[in-house]
């Protein structure tokens, strides 16, 4: 079991690539041709180097680097740019008093979001190598990145957390036209930065596209399905079976989501037969690029505990095996079981869990 226990976690560990959608788009380089073709759509949470884009004509798939990318649109998405500019890492380890934040400063391409377009200012959002959410104002064609400081400062033997909102004064200094605009309590949130540049711009009396606003972030899909379990005890073997619900939200392209159980688990003891109520809500996510997938997750359950985590292998996230443990109570128990000298040993379950709507299942099978 701990053989099956271990392989099911290095599966994980050789899966772990971003899934894709096949999604036409159009694409302007830096020389001014436009082409039109399929992209491989991630849903990055770091910005990438390249593009996987193949055009019309072809089926022939290209990498195409970032800096030669001028604009790319996406049909019913988002609107990306590569844009070029310095940007500032801070560091990640504690600094004396009067040290120096910035680790290292980094020059090249990002791909960025287009959020708001208007004559005078634009908004982006990127991923920065750290996976950390950036923003970036285009002001009359100059870009300025727009900074969040939060790092460790050391003094003495102690800690403090040191934050300076430098974004807040540039943003004032960007939008000097609008004397009204409050600035000091403007958060580093999309919806936060959006909101304060409609007010410049109602004040200025100039016309602005959101395209944050007309995105389509999609639907939950919702699934219904059952599940069996067995466990092995040092009473002896428990068998479960019961009702799953399963919810998969649009973020990561439907990768990730929240699962529901309710059944029971039957074990024969030296008391006779015992009976527990089986109650779990979890939430994980899915791996992989192609049909099958590796699955991770972890929540609470009213047999495992808290921290009943589990992996597995799913097709179209659809049928999974997956094998159980409790983790919180391991490490309280030293991963025996209460009263015995036995070492807890992990649950394996079968699961089936089929969308409520037709539809759905077709947006969950095309990679």
């Amino acid at each position: 079991m701990r053989l099956l226990f271990t392989s099911l976690f290095c599966f994980l560990s050789i899966t772990l690539f971003g899934q894709y959608q096949q999604r036409s788009a159009i694409l302007t380089d830096r020389k001014g041709s436009v082409l039109s073709g399929t992209l491989r759509f991630y849903d990055w949470d770091k910005s990438p180097t390249f593009i996987e884009f193949s055009a019309d004509s072809s089926a022939l798939v290209k990498q195409i680097p970032v800096r030669s990318i001028q604009k790319l649109l996406i049909n019913n998405g988002p609107i990306y740019e590569g844009l070029y500019t310095k940007l500032p890492y801070y560091t990640t380890v504690p600094i004396a008093v009067g040290g120096n934040p910035v680790d290292h400063i980094d020059s090249t391409y990002y791909l960025a979001e287009l959020l708001l377009d208007s004559e005078p200012v634009k908004l982006y959002r990127f991923f920065d190598q750290n996976a950390n959410v950036r923003f970036i104002i285009e002001k009359y064609d100059t870009l300025t990145v727009l900074n969040d400081l939060h790092i460790q400062i050391q003094k003495r033997d102690a800690l403090f957390t040191f934050e300076d909102h430098i974004y807040r004064r540039q943003l004032h200094s960007l939008l000097q036209e609008c004397p009204t605009l409050i600035t000091k309590t403007v958060l580093y949130t999309e919806a936060s930065l959006i909101n304060l540049l409609k007010e410049y711009l109602s004040y200025c009396r100039i016309d602005a596209k959101i395209y944050l606003e007309q995105k389509k972030l999609g639907r939950p899909i919702v699934g219904l399905g059952g599940f069996g379990a067995s466990w092995q005890s040092a009473e002896g073997n428990a068998r479960g079976y019961g009702l799953s619900i399963q919810m998969l939200l649009p973020r990561l392209l439907h990768n990730t989501f929240v699962l529901f159980d309710i059944g029971k688990f039957d074990r024969n003891s030296t008391l006779g037969q015992e009976t527990a109520l089986q109650i779990g809500l979890y939430a994980g996510r899915y791996f992989g690029r192609h049909a099958i997938q590796g699955k991770l997750y972890t929540g609470f359950s009213t047999v495992f505990g808290m921290l009943d985590t589990g992996v597995g292998i799913s097709y179209r996230k659809i049928v999974a095996i997956e094998t159980r443990y409790p983790v919180f109570t391991g490490i309280f128990s030293g991963f025996k079981e209460t009263g015995y000298s036995t070492y807890l040993h992990p649950s394996f379950t079968v699961r089936a869990v089929f969308p409520l709507v037709s539809s759905a299942r077709k947006q969950t099978s095309h990679q």
